[in-house]
């Protein structure tokens, strides 16, 4: 199986640990989301263009969450219960708007200016790390 993704994507960190925590074994396959190869690579597996991608035989997985499902599966493992997807699903809301908020950052938008979507953002984040505290 192959795992394709960034080093900084906590998506992709998550499934990496996962999968070495449980003696899962996966090639992971850094790419460069940014370059025009890396990013071809990745859309030929995934025509949303986001990462982690596991590449099992002829199967393509996206979605950590799914990723993790399946690798659970194949490795004859419990599934997660319902609390645990909830407690999953609120980290995955609360890393979605701070890559949101890097990637505007990035893009040379100020998020902390009185804007409907950086507040939304920003108060996601402190509402869901509060929940997770």
């Amino acid at each position: 199986m192959q795992l394709l993704g960034s080093i900084s994507s906590p998506y992709v960190r998550r499934v990496r640990i996962w999968a070495q925590q449980n003696n899962c074994e996966l090639e992971f396959i850094n790419l460069d989301i940014f370059s025009s190869d890396d990013r071809s690579l990745m859309m030929s597996h995934n025509p949303a263009a986001k990462i982690p991608i596991l590449i099992d035989g002829s199967l393509n997985l996206s979605d950590s969450n799914n990723i993790l499902r399946y690798l659970l599966e194949k490795t004859q493992q419990n599934p997660l219960t319902w609390p645990q997807e909830h407690f999953l699903t609120s980290i995955n809301a609360c890393n979605d708007s701070f890559v949101e908020l890097l990637l505007c950052q990035r893009s040379g938008f100020d998020t902390q200016a009185d804007k409907l979507f950086f507040n939304l953002q920003n108060e996601r984040v402190a509402q869901t790390l509060h929940y997770l505290t």
